[in-house]
């Protein structure tokens, strides 16, 4: 019986050190097969959907004197139903990415300039911490549309030509840029003069040119630079732009986190290329409220989206 006991116990150890030489053996294995955690680097995150305005004031949005500063008043849908994007510890944008609050966020805006180049939009970039915290106004301030265009966005999907995207656009020279004329059913619909257009085609210096008449639904009038007619165009209208200008208000309203900066910090391009908005240790919560861009009235710009990342 005790030589019995001696051989089962002998046994349970070897199973249990052959338990333990594989579990060593899969731990190495997966773990170095597994990709590493980027703790500087983080993509670029969609922080609000595109759309037009939010309102037409901040005020009209939030009323931060009365209520609306309280949680149950704040906004509770998603980033793609217009709502706060979330900064947490516990969000992993995938296996090799790593962000969480706490840390220098930076962000971009775009938007289509509508009437004209230079189109602008206003913005008031709020955020609160847990679901108890009461909203507070990080800053806010205008942004001026450049002509540096998207092309694609950050985060998936054609930026070229979300109002207007036709090919096969019958293109009629007539001799000079004057009389420069697309036509095709509906490639003007929704168009106005000013907007800006993307266009390819054979005899056509591919770039971008403004919208100059809108005759009808069916017929527009765009300048671009060319040799002779052609029946292969590719007009996209509306395309996105990065903003280049950035302007704040007030650069107070924030906290310092670290250094000598202000708590928001704006980087401008003399360039036409892409202005960045940094927000030294944002918020869990943080939500861009636009206004003044309707698309519609002079000079402001429509269908804004911003993006942010960890810096």
């Amino acid at each position: 019986m005790k030589k019995l006991m001696r051989y089962g116990s002998a046994l349970l150890v070897m199973i249990c050190l052959v338990v333990l030489v594989v579990f060593v053996a899969v731990f190495f294995a997966t773990t170095s097969k597994a990709a590493p955690v980027d703790s500087y680097h983080s993509s670029w995150h969609l922080v609000r959907e595109t759309a037009n305005e939010d309102g037409a004031s901040f005020a009209a949005v939030y009323a931060l004197a009365g209520i609306e500063s309280n949680f149950a008043s704040k906004d509770s849908s998603s980033v793609l139903l217009g709502g706060p994007f979330r900064i947490s510890s516990r969000n992993v944008a995938g296996p090799d990415e790593g962000w969480s609050a706490g840390q220098t966020w930076e962000f971009m805006f775009c938007g289509e300039n509508r009437n004209d180049v230079d189109d602008t939009f206003s913005f008031n970039a709020i955020g609160w911490n847990k679901l108890n915290g009461p909203l507070q106004n990080i800053c806010e301030g205008n942004c001026v549309l450049g002509t540096q265009s998207v092309v694609i966005f950050p985060d998936g999907g054609d930026a070229l030509g979300p109002l207007i995207s036709a090919t096969g656009v019958t293109y009629d020279h007539s001799g000079g840029a004057e009389d420069t004329y697309f036509s095709q059913t509906d490639v003007g619909v929704g168009v106005v003069a000013g907007m800006q257009a993307y266009v390819t085609g054979t005899n056509i210096t591919t770039g971008f040119y403004q919208v100059t008449i809108v005759t009808d639904d069916d017929n527009i009038k765009i300048a671009v630079t060319a040799t002779d007619d052609n029946t292969d165009s590719t007009v996209q209208i509306g395309p996105s732009m990065w903003a280049d200008s950035i302007t704040l208000d007030e650069t107070t309203k924030w906290p310092k986190f670290q250094g000598d900066l202000a708590g928001t910090n704006v980087y401008n391009s003399a360039d036409n290329e892409i202005a960045i908005l940094q927000i030294q240790n944002p918020p869990e919560w943080i939500q861009f409220v636009i206004y003044d861009a309707d698309g519609a009235t002079a000079e402001e710009a429509g269908n804004i989206t911003v993006y942010g990342r960890r810096k």
